[in-house]
């Protein structure tokens, strides 16, 4: 009705304006006139951005979302009407994609360098940064290695980052933009599938390159035949023969340079998800995890790295390169804090007599590393000082014993060299091992005590203490995401450790903790050497629900992050009373396969 009204005005007037027109100079009247036709564009474009108006509310429904929320805020009556009216708003609007990765090249605890992510999403329209994320970085040789190999290791750490920041600002992005952080799977395979890419193309450029050198390399002479020299008897020296162990080489894993930009980023989108869900890390990764909303959660039992030998430290013992800390099942995380930091103020206060300053200086998991040359010696002073503060091994404290053996295993003997110039074959290994758990029954974990080839050995441990005591496989199995696609082998454990590093994705993580347990197996969320202040593993672990978490020593800032921010995620759930006590160790029990029934006693029963 208004908008006809102001049409037939507008025609009124132009009536006039023509009568008025016709008694004025002709300069006049052209100037007016142009006046009149500007006006009514001027009226038809506002009538046409009405109309515009009109059905763009009309389309996205705002009389309709404005009616009901006028309407039920005024039963309601809130405190904060605009308050209330963001909210609502906030609701119905566009849900926040990712818009740009961005990344840099920090250090980590050893001045080494490593990734840090950032990632920006549009959030109501507006850019927002909401995560940074600083990866761990992995390292692989041991303290004692060839300044040579160092160095090549320095040159090719630099040239992954150097490759993944490349990747993170270039495909990573294009790839991962206008997606959901919450779509977590589907960005990690993204990332996944452009590695992928980028790895083949690699290889077939190599193939290419080896093809061209060939052509053009003459062909190598035959070599000249070498001739047999014989003894005088005609016989082989008394002790000449070697070990008959077949002893197969570890190839080093052929990765990307730059593959490392998926575990940085992974993190980095895990982190971003949490914060626009208005919710704690490690509930979105139990999110993750199950479909279900998880009412309570139970916190893993920590393994607390206290003392360091083995091949690369001081001392002639080579069997146990990390001594562990294990509290009791039942105690809350604070009290078991407070009680592995006293034994490992008391390491401290023990080793002063005999070492001096030196003897309180710790490694990069911030473990004392004495000079010892018998296992059993690090076993004593750990029960000496656990004894000391008035509790009782393997009641109140217990002890796990990472082995590496891969590291004490000589490849020219075919041996176990459990300490210097004492070697041991895989067989007897495991009477070497029994002897011990037998002698300090407070052992209730064995890390990798055997090389992954050797897969006899773990079921014959197995199956004689996994009701006693954890067998942990951890470099033993390769990355998260490999065995998720290859499945666990023929490798027995009860306990599987999983690392968030290199190329491994939060998804590859996730997916992994699902299988160890559908094998009926735990789950272990370990750190690396090379770690970083950030807290991200501790959310990583209490989300899938591990049973234990190797994070190092009570000591070093970064191993202390992930510590404090268990404790702040204990007090969190406390207070939401969301807490499941674990009642104990449940060892995963794995038993020697039942006898199968001969024809012989068939006949005889029937």
């Amino acid at each position: 009705m208004t908008w006809m009204m102001q049409t037939t005005t507008c025609t009124v007037r132009a009536k006039c304006c023509a009568v008025a027109m016709a008694q004025l100079p002709v300069s006049t009247a052209v100037i007016t006139m142009c006046a009149s036709r500007a006006s009514e564009r001027n009226a038809r474009e506002f009538y046409d951005t009405k109309q515009r108006a009109v059905k763009f509310y009309k389309e996205n429904g705002v009389p309709e979302r404005l009616e009901e929320i006028l309407n039920s805020m005024f039963y309601e009556n809130p405190p904060d009407v605009y308050g209330r009216l963001s909210e609502h708003f906030e609701s119905l609007s566009a849900p926040p994609v990712i818009h740009k990765v961005d990344a840099r090249e920090v250090l980590d605890s050893r001045g080494q360098p490593t990734l840090q992510a950032d990632v920006y999403c549009i959030v109501k329209g507006l850019e927002q940064h909401l995560s940074t994320v600083t990866m761990a970085s992995t390292n692989l040789l041991m303290e004692n290695a060839p300044i040579d190999r160092k160095e090549a290791d320095e040159k090719e750490r630099q040239q992954f980052v150097d490759a993944a920041l490349g990747f993170i600002h270039g495909p990573i992005t294009e790839a991962v933009s206008g997606i959901s952080p919450a779509n977590q799977g589907e960005i990690d395979e993204n990332v996944w599938k452009i590695l992928t890419r980028l790895q083949k193309e690699k290889e077939e450029a190599e193939r290419k390159e080896r093809e061209r050198a060939a052509e053009l390399e003459p062909p190598a002479p035959e070599p000249a035949k070498e001739e047999k020299i014989i003894s005088p008897k005609g016989k082989k020296k008394l002790g000449s023969a070697k070990s008959t162990t077949v002893v197969v080489e570890e190839p080093k894993e052929p990765l990307l340079p730059g593959c490392n930009a998926a575990c940085v980023v992974s993190q980095a989108v895990a982190v971003a998800a949490a914060k626009l869900a208005k919710i704690q890390t490690f509930e979105h990764i139990a999110n993750l995890y199950s479909a279900e909303e998880q009412q309570e959660f139970e916190l893993p039992l920590l393994m607390v790295n206290l003392l360091n030998s083995g091949k690369a430290y001081p001392g002639k013992q080579n069997l146990i390169k990390e001594l562990l800390l294990i509290p009791k099942p039942g105690k809350t995380l604070r009290e078991s804090l407070k009680q592995l930091t006293a034994v490992h103020h008391q390491v401290s206060k023990l080793l002063f007599p005999k070492l001096g300053v030196a003897g309180s200086y710790v490694n990069d998991l911030g473990g004392y590393c004495p000079q010892y040359d018998r296992p059993e010696q690090l076993l004593d002073l750990a029960q000496e000082a656990i004894t000391a503060l008035e509790l009782t091994p393997g009641e109140d404290i217990f002890i796990g014993l990472n082995c590496a053996a891969s590291e004490m295993f000589d490849s020219d003997k075919g041996k176990y060299e459990m300490a210097q110039g004492m070697l041991k074959l895989p067989d007897d290994m495991v009477e070497v091992y029994a002897d011990l758990i037998n002698r300090y029954p407070a052992i209730v974990a064995l890390v990798d005590p055997f090389k992954k080839q050797d897969t006899e050995q773990w079921r014959k441990l197995c199956e004689r203490f996994s009701e006693q005591c954890f067998i942990v496989g951890d470099r033993a199995y390769p990355r998260a995401e490999c065995f998720c696609k290859q499945g666990l082998g023929e490798l027995c454990s009860s306990a599987i450790s999983l690392k968030l590093e290199q190329m491994t994705s939060v998804s590859g993580i996730v997916e992994a903790s699902k299988l160890v347990k559908e094998n009926d197996s735990a789950v272990v969320i370990s750190s690396v050497i090379g770690e970083s202040p950030d807290s991200f593993l501790a959310d990583l672990a209490v989300g899938v629900g591990a049973k234990f978490v190797k994070f190092g020593a009570l000591a070093r800032g970064e191993r202390i992050s992930k510590y404090n921010r268990l404790l702040e995620i204990e007090d969190m759930l406390a207070a939401q009373d969301r807490i499941k006590m674990s009642e104990g160790f449940g060892f995963p029990v794995i038993k020697p396969p039942e006898p199968e029934e001969t024809a012989e006693n068939e006949n005889k029963e029937g």
